[in-house]
This record gives C-alpha cells, structure tokens and sequence, in this order.
C-alpha cells in the first residue's frame, strides 16, 4: 500500500539533498568543461543535406572530449576534478566539447541517454544520429511495435474503438436497442457485464440488489481449463462472479487465470469492469511506452511537445478518452515534424479539439438551425432543450489565436474572436455515414454556420462555408506573429526558460521563409552559434514526466507495466493527459521546483532503485560489472555516476551518497524497506479498471535480495539536484 505521506525516513539525506535542490533554479551545478580545444563549427557531410534537400546539423569539432568518466578515474583523479565542479561558472558562451555536446543533445532531443546511447553516438557522430531522428522513417522501430502489439486496442479506428469497447452512453443505447452489440463472446461479454452494471446501479438506487456470486464451476476447474475456453468461461461469468473467483485464488494463482491469454482477450477481460478505464488507461501505458522504448526519440519528444501546445482534456466527457487514441496517432504524429499549417488543420477538425473547446455545440446565431428549418428538421422554436438560438461559442476562436498560433500579444481584439467564432460555426462532430452509436466523425453542418462575410485582424472572410475556417488556419499559421511565437515555445523546450533572442530571431525567420517547416525550425534552433554553449548546457529542469521517464532509460529498466509509473507521474503532479485547462503544462522550472514535489522526486528515485516500483525492474550488477562484490561505495558511485549522470556530482552530493552506502549492510535493508512503494493499483489512475492488474504487473522486489549499495547510490543520483537538470 502507498502511503499519503511523500516524506521519506531517511532524514539526514533527504534533508541534505533537499537543500541543494531548493538552490536549483538560482544557481544550478554548471559543471566544469575543458574548453581549451578550437571552437570552430563543422558543418555535416553534403550527402546527409541533400537527403531530404535540408541543411544538417552543425556540432563542434573532433576535439578531446572534457567529459571525464569518474569510473575512468584513480581515487586522487577523481577527488580533484570533484573540486572543480562547483567552480566559478565558465562564461555562457563558451562553447561545449564533442562529449557535452552528445549529451546536451541526448538530454534535450530524446527523454534522456540510456546505458550506451552516449557511444552509440560518438560511433556514428552527432550530425548523422541528429539526421536520422529527423527522419524518423530512417530507423528500426520494430522492438517498440513488438511491445505495443499489447494494446491492439490502439491501433482500432475510432468508430471501431468505441462500438468494442463502449461508453455509459452506448451502452445505454444498447438497453434500449438504439446501438446494435457486436458480435463475438469478448464484445457481447462486454455489453452485458456494463448493461448489468447499470441496472444493478439503478437497483441500489432504489434499494434493491442481487449481488449472486455462486460460481458455475470451481476456481480449480476454470483454471484447468484451456486457454480459449477459459476465456469462455470467464466471459459468461457475471460481475459478481467474476470478483469471487479471483477472490477465491491465491496471489500465486491469479496470473495463471489469464495465462495464455492473447492481447486482446486480456483487454477484454480488463473491460469487463469498465471499457472507459480500459481505454484511459491504455492511451497513457502506450505514451509511456514510447517514450522510453522507442528508438525515434526525436519523434516522440515533439509528439509530447505538440500534444502539450495543442492540449486536450482527457476527462472533459466520456467520449475523451476515445478520442486521445486517434488525436495522437492520426492527428499529431504524422505531422509532429513536418509542416505547421497541416498540423493546425488536423487539429482544428478532430474529434478530439472539436469536442473539447466546445466548438462542435457553436451554432450561428443568424444560421439555418438557430433561424429556420435546417438539417436537423426542427423549425424554429422547436429545437432541443439546451440548443438555444445564440449557441455560439468562443472557446476554440479565442485558443486558436491565444495558445495555437499568434500568442496573447498576436494583436487580435474581442471583435476578432467573435468573428472567429463565427467564421468555424458548424465545425462540430457527428456520426458521418453511420446510423445510431457514437458521434466520431468531424463533419461540417452548413445548416449551423452563421452566414456572411466576416471581418478577422483586418482581413475580409467572403462567406464561403466550411472554406472560411481553413481560410483564417492559414492565414493566422502564415504571420510573423505566429511565427515568433511557435520559435519561441520550441526554445523554451529544448534551450532554456529564457532562450536568447538572437536565436529566436533565426527560428522565426526559418518558419517565415520555410512555410512553418518544423525540421527547418529545429535545425535553425540548433546551427544557433548559441545553443552548443555552456549557457545552454544543463539549463533545464525537468518536468515530472521527464524526470520519470529519463530515470527508467538511464537505468536501463526492464517495464512490464507503465501503471505504477503513470501514479507517478501523476503523484509529482503532472498527470498525462490530465491539463484541464488548453494552455497546457508549464515548461519552465518555477512551475516544478516546490519542497513537497522534490522529496516526492527523491522517494520515486530510491522507490525505482530499489524495485519498488510495481511492474519496473532494474538491474544495477549489469551497470557495475563483474566486479561490483569487489568495489568500495566510493567505486560503486563514481561507476553509477558516470553511467546514470555522464557527470561528476557535487562534492555536498557525493558525501551524502557515500556517508548513506558506508553504512551497515542491515540498516541499509532496513531504510530501503522504508522507502514508500509505487504500486499499479486497480483502477483509476493505476490499473485501467483490470481486475487482475496487480498480478500482470508483477510483484515488487525485497531490497534485502539487492545490492543495497548500489540501490541507494542509484536512487539518491536519481534524486540528487544533478539529475534534475537535463
């Protein structure tokens, strides 16, 4: 069980970290560099440019690297390159050696460097790495797609995903025989376990329930069973019945009950107790699983970007979570780095952002619905509760210029956003071709749009129909207003919370001259004479979602379930998909650096170092080598140092780490044991509403099976102020 509180009992060190960290945004731990090699700039092989027709990335030169690994280092070497971390920092724009470089890029451009990223890189050098994440199609991804084939769910068109897996409102469709049930023993288990839901709800509103449990047959037999007519069985057990029989068997025999199970009989039985928490909780174990498995990094750190700048609400109805499905695969991903004015289109007429500014109720005032006779065949007076003449809403009109493309200082009025407004009535979501079910198609309603010419930032939209909408995307998508501003959110991701504005003035003039071509932007942003520099060197904090997930790669973790880390996640106060409002979460460091949240960090750091973290599994022999039994705790940090950090700590930092690790081999169990666990949970945020999700997820490990040295010197790296900055 987690406890409520996020403080740990291991004060002294918990208290000393902590105060290096509430110094973090002030001051940081800029660490040294030598820099005595020529800064000049090369540019990559002209093959590389004329690939795609693009320029390539400029890095510095082949020069001796002045990153030194401590594990590389005698005892003395050590001790007195640790005496110049905290040195006077260099000036900001000194430029990096080859192997700050890799790492600045590995820490901005991916979700952190994994075991061997860092001489994977110098292999093939960084211009060419950078080349190839540009174009993601250039790299095998096919072990992260053998991990996803566990949520086949994903990767169903949306009409599909929500007729399998339904909502409370298809399911009472189908009570009444407005939805037809698919066919099939998962889908029809499905419906009726929900229809029996519902009425048994009803039943206890009024006082009444039959709660029968007695199982058919017994929890010996139904395991006995083959796989296929096990999951027979299980899908004509009802509610009750299933809770009993998995209260019937042991923690050790509850995997067998879905061993065998193929990915889509373990969803469906996962369903089985709400499909809606099935589906919220798979869009976030597939995001998360991306992040730290795929190999196309660049892709998906701009996924997350986008998905951020374009935020959606994953609570905001029953119909979100279904949507988000779609949102990220057919509607941000293909053009995460290609164009910006598609990816303002694709926005603009999805489900997802249709749905959740509101934008699919705005209804013209003067239009054929608020005024007439129009498709939906009511006249006027005579329509639906709720659908008032003056339905317009401007929700998506003010976000679209705010948030989307010009910024709050874009130069637009009130009178602009009510002409907007106006201009995407109509723009709404509905069944398209199908008769009865969901509403998943973004269509256009001519019979809602408000009629006549509208007036936008100065510029005359003839009335035009849908044609107006996709006028006013392109030309917000095409002004230097929108330009400066877009440059300027990608410099604050990936430079700093305060990017130079010589920088931003290239990134804006590339998004002007290119069209909004993204690669073109990131390559100005890069080729900056500014951004291989010591003032951008290690000048990020983390967000909550880097920090997880960088601490998972950097440990080189074995992820059988992301439910655990999703709690997380969400714990540190960054709950994916979770931004009710559309300005999405903050990328800056002041929004993240509170006390409480950074011993919430330090707990989920020691919690993962010590295989406390349900369904993540670490193994640190394999970081330290044959010799781990050998080595002192000062060898054992300097080792995890250089391959979890790629740079010394402070010495305050390393004190702490060796004071803990010198300890005796008990205490050092006993503290671990301490340390609150992350668990998967059953629902909610955890589990998806999987009745058997603790069990997929696996059991946590005991730190007295673990090198104990090694747990606590990873976990307190992971939660040192150091690994905060990326």
């Amino acid at each position: 069980m987690r406890s409520a509180s996020p403080f740990l009992i291991l004060r002294p060190v918990t208290a000393g970290l902590l105060i290096l960290q509430l110094a973090l945004p002030a001051a940081g731990f800029v660490q040294a560099q030598k820099t005595d090699a020529p800064a000049a700039l090369q540019q990559a092989p002209a093959n590389q440019a004329q690939d795609n027709q693009e320029p390539a990335m400029q890095v510095p030169a082949n020069q001796d690297s002045g990153m030194q690994n401590p594990d590389m280092q005698d005892g003395s070497a050590g001790l007195q390159h640790r005496s110049s971390v905290m040195a006077a920092p260099p000036p900001s724009n000194l430029p990096l050696s080859k192997d700050a470089a890799i790492l600045l890029s590995l820490s901005r451009f991916t979700y952190g460097p994994r075991p061997g990223d860092m001489e994977r890189v110098r292999q093939i050098g960084l211009s060419e790495w950078f080349h190839q994440q540009l174009n993601p199609s250039l790299i095998d991804d096919s072990a992260l797609q053998a991990r996803l084939a566990a949520f086949p769910a994903m990767q169903m068109p949306l009409d599909r995903l929500m007729e399998m897996y339904p909502s409370n409102n298809l399911v009472r469709q189908s009570l009444n025989n407005r939805a037809a049930i698919p066919g099939g023993d998962a889908a029809h288990a499905i419906y009726m376990d929900q229809q029996e839901r519902y009425r048994d709800k009803k039943a206890k509103d009024k006082g009444k329930s039959d709660d029968d449990a007695t199982l058919p047959d017994s929890p010996a037999a139904i395991l006995a069973l083959p796989p296929a007519q096990r999951f027979k069985a299980l899908c004509h057990l009802t509610l009750p019945q299933l809770r009993a029989l998995r209260e019937g068997l042991s923690p050790e025999d509850r995997p067998k009950l879905v061993a065998g199970f193929t990915p889509e009989q373990l969803e469906a039985l996962a369903a089985f107790n709400g499909p809606e928490r099935v589906i919220s909780a798979e869009d976030v174990q597939v995001k998360l699983m991306r992040d730290i498995y795929s190999e196309r990094q660049l892709e998906e750190v701009m996924v997350d970007f986008w998905l951020n700048h374009f935020n959606v609400y994953m609570r905001k109805n029953q119909q979100s979570p279904y949507f988000i499905s779609s949102y990220v695969r057919q509607t941000i991903r293909p053009y995460a780095l290609t164009n910006f004015t598609q990816l303002l289109e694709a926005t603009a007429t999805s489900p997802a952002m249709l749905e959740y500014l509101d934008n699919s109720e705005s209804i013209g005032p003067h239009s054929e619905y608020a005024t007439g006779l129009g498709n939906n065949g009511f006249r006027r007076g005579q329509q639906p509760q709720g659908k008032a003449a003056s339905g317009l809403n401007e929700n998506y009109a003010r976000e679209v210029m705010e948030l989307h493309t010009i910024g709050v200082n874009g130069g637009y009025t009130q009178k602009d956003v009510t002409e907007v407004a106006k201009v995407f009535t109509g723009w709404t979501v509905g069944k398209g071709y199908k008769r009865g079910g969901e509403d998943t198609v973004a269509t256009f309603d001519a019979s809602k749009h408000e009629p006549g010419d509208k007036m936008v930032l100065g510029h005359k939209i003839k009335s035009n129909g849908q044609a107006e909408g996709f006028e006013v995307l392109r030309m917000l998508a095409s002004s230097p207003q929108c330009a400066r501003f877009i440059s300027t959110k990608l410099a604050v991701r990936f430079v700093s919370d305060a990017p130079p504005q010589a920088m931003i003035d290239r990134m804006t003039g590339t998004f002007i001259e290119t069209h909004g071509d993204i690669r073109r932007v990131l390559l100005a942003m890069v080729n900056s004479p500014e951004f291989f520099t010591q003032g951008t060197y290690r000048a990020k904090v983390k967000t909550p979602q880097d920090f997880v997930v960088s601490a998972v790669r950097a440990a080189g973790s074995d992820v059988k379930s992301t439910a655990a880390l999703t709690t997380a996640i969400s714990d540190l106060g960054m709950p994916i998909y979770g931004m009710q409002t559309p300005n999405g979460y903050s990328m800056k460091s002041e929004a993240w650096n509170s006390t409480t949240a950074l011993v919430s960090r330090m707990n989920f750091a020691l919690a993962l170092a010590s295989n406390r973290v349900q369904g993540v599994k670490t193994d640190f022999s394999a970081l330290l080598g044959a010799d781990a039994d050998t080595m002192t705790p000062e060898d054992k940090d300097k080792i995890l140092e250089a391959r979890l950090l790629h740079v010394p700590v402070s010495p305050r930092t390393q004190q702490l780490i060796v004071a803990q690790t010198s300890t005796d081999q008990d205490q050092q169990v006993a503290e671990l044991r301490q340390v609150t666990a992350v668990g998967a949970g059953r629902g909610g945020k955890g589990g998806g509403g999987d009745p058997f999700a603790g069990a997929q997820a696996g059991r946590m490990g005991d730190p007295a099976m673990l090198d104990t040295q090694a747990a606590l010197a990873a976990g307190l790296i992971f939660g040192s102020p150091e690994f905060q900055r990326r």
